[in-house]
């Protein structure tokens, strides 16, 4: 912050002493910044549309699941690039309503992926259910993964 401050302080004093010189370079390096914030923000925005192509499914599933671990989770990488380093947040919902159920204090709700899944790949194990708040049943809420997060390569 005082850089900031400082540099701002300095190129005022050379923009009032040197007009000439100063708004020409200045004109270029707000140039040169946006066409940077412009590149940046498109390829946030392909990054984005990649990860919304990982469909990620998770369901209460006891019958096809191991003991213990009745959450199903399925992605299904509907992208052309290989996705890796998978990570996402579990959310468990009452139908109707968006309030989060899991106890946040005691469970941790992440779960990431090590493994790379290929364009057009599938992947699919069980979880056990993460601890809930007193009075709900995890077979009576809705799961959904938040905050997804990956890395896409060729």
């Amino acid at each position: 912050m005082p850089l900031g401050i400082i540099l701002l302080l300095i190129w005022l004093i050379l923009l009032v002493r040197f007009p000439r010189i100063m708004l020409p370079a200045s004109g270029v390096i707000v140039a040169i910044t946006l066409l940077l914030a412009a590149g940046v923000g498109i390829w946030q925005w392909q990054h984005d549309k990649q990860v919304r192509q990982l469909e990620i499914s998770v369901r209460y599933a006891p019958e096809q699941c191991d003991f213990g671990k009745p959450l199903q989770v399925t992605i299904h990488n509907a992208s052309q690039r290989t996705a890796s380093n998978i990570s996402w947040q579990l959310r468990a919902v009452q139908p109707g309503y968006n309030t989060n159920l899991l106890d946040t204090n005691v469970a941790d709700s992440s779960y990431q992926l090590g493994q790379p899944l290929p364009a057009a790949g599938q992947w699919q194990q069980c979880y056990s259910v993460p601890r809930l708040r007193s009075g709900y049943r995890a077979g009576d809420l809705q799961y959904h993964a938040d905050r997804v997060r990956a890395e896409f390569h060729d």
